[in-house]
């Protein structure tokens, strides 16, 4: 385990939904393999939410979009000295993969699966506060009772279809995030500004703490600056602000 967490900040809405499927994603592959019921329901509850946003946002062209941006940044790259050109070759031809693969795709992202009845039916009913409970769904309560193996398989089956989304999301974000190195920080009396360079497109902010600190950042981004606050816990109430310096790693991923 890493002695340091990183708290990241996305500064524009298509890094927002990547980094919100990248966690449904992960969430979805830690509790696949779950033997229980509760297991299966929060791997579906994932699932269905990833259907969510790929509905309310044309993805696809999202996708291809950053990772022609993303290919045209590293090309340029080739020629310079000192460049691991062998990894570089590896991470284009990912890129140039995953951009096939979405290109062959024919119709919305996630329509593959978005029509099954259990999923369907599970949607429908998200918007209502506890709203698939057992006798909301009686379909859901009578599939929760299969054998594990067969609820598993099922599901291993509805993500194995997303993989054409979550595996270029992976690749964008591991690029995003290793694009720039961390810098060495004081927040004088806990609080830090810069401005953010109009001419480098930085896509995320990242701002990494000891893990033993008793602090956390709360980051405020615009266009044309960002701050952060580190903030100390209060049990049951408000944080409040650090009265003392705080040293900390910043990374802003531009690409």
């Amino acid at each position: 385990m890493s002695d340091t967490i990183f708290y990241e900040q996305p500064l524009n809405e298509r890094m927002r939904s990547f980094l919100r499927l990248e966690h449904l994603f992960k969430h979805a592959a830690y509790t696949l393999r779950g033997y229980s019921i509760w297991d299966s329901r929060s791997t579906l509850s994932s699932i269905t939410t990833i259907l969510d946003i790929l509905s309310r946002n044309d993805l696809k062209t999202e996708l291809l979009k950053e990772l022609e941006r993303q290919e045209k940044t590293l090309s340029a790259l080739s020629n310079l000295a000192g460049v691991d050109k062998e990894q570089l070759n590896n991470i284009l031809k990912q890129i140039e993969t995953s951009q096939q693969n979405i290109l062959d795709f024919n119709g919305q992202l996630g329509q593959n699966i978005r029509d099954h009845e259990l999923l369907n039916s599970l949607r429908q009913r998200s918007s209502i506060v506890g709203g698939t409970c057992n006798f909301d769904i009686p379909y859901l309560h009578h599939w929760l009772q299969q054998p594990p193996e067969y609820r598993i398989g099922k599901l291993e089956n509805w993500l194995e279809k997303l993989e054409i989304i979550s595996h270029p999301i992976s690749l964008i974000l591991d690029i995003t995030r290793e694009s720039s190195s961390p810098a060495k920080i004081i927040a004088e009396k806990g609080f830090y500004q810069q401005n953010v360079d109009s001419n480098a497109p930085v896509q995320l902010i990242r701002v990494g703490l000891n893990r033993e600190s008793e602090y956390f950042p709360e980051i405020s981004a615009g266009k044309q600056r960002f701050s952060i606050r580190f903030m100390l816990p209060q049990d049951g109430k408000r944080p409040i602000q650090a009265m003392e310096d705080v040293n900390f790693q910043l990374v802003c991923c531009a690409i």
